[in-house]
């Protein structure tokens, strides 16, 4: 045990003393540097990855889920933009959740998202009236009246 131990050691510290640098290819063959250019060319988090957030809810990338939640894709930018500043501000409390989403988002993301869900393909909605034909289920009225009131 003692002899492969040494031999581990031995080779690691090879490693080290004919340095092994930082900057030799990683993950994709790029460097640490080209990652970090990289990564200043596309910094974070892009529109499509906060609009990836929506897909749990809304869909992929923002195509119809269920009759509840309406579809982003395709969604007018002004539309977007009013309506998420809208739960951001507490303005509109018709999906409690959406107003605790919102929050963390600036304006400038909502900007970015509401550019990237207007150049996706439309998708139709059962909805005639869009949001305000929703029938909110009883157990998200609940949940909004408790909020509204101050309820835990």
């Amino acid at each position: 045990m003692k002899k492969f131990l040494l031999s581990f050691l031995l080779i690691i510290s090879s490693l080290v003393f004919f340095n092994v640098q930082a900057s030799d290819d990683i993950i994709g063959g790029l460097t640490l540097e080209e990652n970090f250019q990289l990564a200043k060319k596309f910094p974070m988090p892009s529109p499509w990855l906060l609009a990836a957030q929506c897909s749990a809810c809304h869909g992929t990338l923002g195509a119809e889920y269920n009759e509840i939640i309406p579809p982003l894709a395709g969604m007018n930018k002004e539309e977007f933009i009013e309506r998420m500043q809208e739960y951001k501000t507490g303005e509109a409390n018709d999906f409690i959740v959406m107003g605790i989403i919102t929050q963390p988002i600036t304006d400038e993301e909502i900007i970015a998202m509401a550019e990237f869900f207007a150049e996706q393909k439309p998708v139709p909605w059962s909805k005639e009236k869009g949001h305000k034909d929703v029938v909110v289920p009883e157990w998200a009225k609940m949940e909004v009246n408790k909020h509204d009131k101050g309820v835990e």
